[in-house]
């Protein structure tokens, strides 16, 4: 049975940054659970501005939520 995880961050955070975030998500998802790599999936969506709130705080009024963003 296949294992799943999805991660969600604020868009525009580094490829790199992304891939080994993936890496080290499914190593741990695969030595926690003895999961076969075929078994193991990780995905990471990134979100856009206006799309997360917290605290009835919208995203783009916290500093934190836009510090790694990069120019398209």
């Amino acid at each position: 049975m296949p294992i799943m995880c999805t991660v969600q961050l604020p868009k525009g955070k580094k490829q790199e940054q992304i891939q080994k975030a993936l890496t080290d998500i499914s190593n741990a998802l695969m030595e926690d659970f003895g999961a076969d790599p075929k078994q193991v999936r990780v995905t990471i969506e990134e979100l856009p501005r206006g799309r997360y709130i917290a605290g009835g705080v919208m995203d783009y009024e916290m500093p934190d939520f836009n510090q790694d963003e990069i120019s398209e």
